[in-house]
C-alpha cells in the first residue's frame, strides 16, 4: 500500500478570545465550512485512487472541486497530480454546452507544491446509466441527446482533444432540462500533450475500447516501445457502445449485465435484443460500433448527421419507452460524482423500496379477498403497523471516475 504524503494547513479563527486550529492531513479529509483557496467546502462528494471532490461555494455560487490526491513530487506511482493537469489542459480548450466547464484551477497553499485542484461547473442530473434506468426515455429522447453528444465530441475533435474514456457514467443528463454533458477528461488527451505512462494503450475502460485498439494490444502488446496511436473513431466507438448499451440495457446504474461487445464477432442487432428499439436506430447504433473503423462513421459530425436525419421520426415506436418501465420511483437529482453512494448501499435502498411495493400488494389482495367473501366473519380488531420503506436518497453523480 503506498504511503500518502501528509500535507498540513492550517485555519486559525478566533473563538470567545481563544485560538482555533484545524489541521487537514489530506484532500478527503476537508470538513464541511472549511475554506480551501478562497471556496467554502459544503461537503465530500466522492474520493477514489486519483483524487476526491467536493461541493463547494464562493459568492453564492455552487461549484465542483476535485483535487488531485498527490502533490507534485510525492512519488506517486499513478501520477494523480499529472492526470489532472492534463484534465485541466484539456478543459482549457472547450466552451461547448454539453461538455463540463471549468471556472478556474490552481494550488493550495503553495502555489507553486501545493495541492493541484480544479473548479467545475456544477451538474445537476443523472449519470447516462441512471438517466436510462430510472427516467425510461422514449427513441426519441435517446436520439435527441446522442445527437448533441455527437456534436459536442466533433466540437472537441475539432480543439485537438479526445476524452478517451467515454462511457455511460462519464456523462451526465440535466434533471431540469434534460441536455447531456461530457464529464471526466482524466484519461483524455490534447495536442502536443506529454505522454504520461509508456503503455502500449492510453488509459480508459476496455468495453469501450475499439476493436482495431484490442487488435493492436494483441498483436503488439509485448514489444518495447510500442504505442497505439489513438484516432477519432476510438471516440466514436465508445459512444457507440454507450448507445448500443442504453437501447439494451434496462438497468444500467443496477449492475444489470450488458450484452459482449468485446471480441471478433459482431454483436448483436439491438433490436434483436429489445424489440422496443425502432429497426432505423438499430441499424444506426450498429454503424457506430462496426468492427472496422472504416464502416464507422468516419468523423463525429457524420455520427451527428445520421442521429439527426432519425430525430423526425414519430410512429408508435418512438414514443414510448426503450424499456419497460420499472416501479421504482425516481430518486430525486444530485450531482458531480459517482461515489457518494455506494453501491451496495443503493442495492439496500432498492431492496426496501422492493419490499415496501410488495407489502402494499399483499394488503390490497387480501383487502379484496376480504370485501368479495360472501359472508364475512366476525369483524376481528388487529392492528398492523408498519413503516413505509424510505425513498431512495439522491446520490451525486457524474464529475470524475475517481476509481
Amino acid at each position: 500500500m503506498r504511503q500518502a504524503l501528509v500535507a498540513f494547513s492550517f485555519r486559525v479563527s478566533c473563538c470567545r478570545g481563544a485560538a482555533m486550529l484545524t489541521v487537514i492531513h489530506h484532500p478527503a479529509s476537508l470538513p464541511p465550512g472549511y475554506l480551501f483557496d478562497g471556496w467554502r467546502v459544503v461537503k465530500l462528494l466522492g474520493a477514489g485512487t486519483y483524487g476526491a471532490v467536493y461541493r463547494v461555494e464562493k459568492g453564492g455560487q455552487h461549484c465542483a472541486m476535485k483535487i488531485a490526491m498527490h502533490r507534485p513530487g510525492s512519488g506517486d506511482a499513478e501520477q494523480a497530480d499529472a492526470r489532472l493537469m492534463r484534465e485541466v489542459g484539456c478543459l482549457v480548450h472547450l466552451r461547448h454546452p454539453n461538455i463540463i466547464g471549468i471556472h478556474a484551477h490552481g494550488r493550495w497553499p503553495d502555489i507553486d507544491t501545493g495541492w493541484l485542484y480544479v473548479i467545475l461547473k456544477f451538474v445537476e442530473g443523472y449519470t447516462l446509466a441512471e438517466w436510462v434506468e430510472r427516467m425510461h426515455p422514449t427513441a426519441q429522447e435517446v436520439v435527441r441527446v446522442f445527437e448533441k453528444l455527437a456534436g459536442a465530441m466533433d466540437y472537441m475533435h475539432g480543439r485537438g482533444v479526445f476524452h478517451r474514456d467515454l462511457k455511460l457514467a462519464n456523462i451526465m443528463v440535466r434533471a431540469k432540462d434534460g441536455e447531456p454533458a461530457i464529464l471526466d477528461f482524466s484519461a483524455g488527451d490534447y495536442t502536443h500533450a506529454e505522454d504520461l505512462t509508456d503503455a502500449p494503450l492510453p488509459p480508459g475502460t476496455r468495453r469501450y475500447r475499439s476493436p482495431e485498439a484490442s487488435r493492436f494490444f494483441k498483436e503488439h502488446g509485448d514489444e518495447k516501445g510500442a504505442r497505439y496511436e489513438f484516432k477519432v473513431t476510438d471516440d466514436v466507438y465508445a459512444l457507440g457502445v454507450c448507445l448500443y448499451d442504453v437501447l439494451t440495457t434496462a438497468a444500467p446504474a443496477s449492475g444489470s449485465p450488458k450484452a459482449t461487445v468485446e471480441g471478433r464477432w459482431v454483436p448483436k442487432p439491438a433490436r434483436e435484443l429489445n424489440a422496443r428499439v425502432p429497426a432505423g436506430l438499430s441499424d444506426v447504433a450498429m454503424r457506430f460500433i462496426a468492427r472496422e473503423p472504416e464502416q464507422r462513421p468516419s468523423t463525429a459530425e457524420v455520427m451527428r448527421r445520421e442521429l439527426e436525419a432519425l430525430a423526425g421520426e414519430a410512429g408508435p415506436e418512438w414514443i414510448v419507452p426503450v424499456h419497460i418501465p420499472s416501479l421504482k420511483p425516481p430518486p430525486t437529482p444530485a450531482s458531480n460524482t459517482d461515489e457518494e453512494t455506494p453501491p451496495e448501499r443503493r442495492a439496500r435502498r432498492a431492496r426496501a423500496v422492493d419490499a415496501g411495493v410488495a407489502l402494499l400488494v399483499v394488503a390490497a389482495v387480501a383487502g379484496a379477498f376480504v370485501w368479495l367473501r360472501p359472508t364475512p366473519p366476525p369483524p376481528v380488531h388487529k392492528e398492523i403497523s408498519g413503516r413505509p420503506a424510505e425513498p431512495a436518497v439522491p446520490r451525486d453523480a457524474g464529475v470524475a471516475s475517481l476509481v
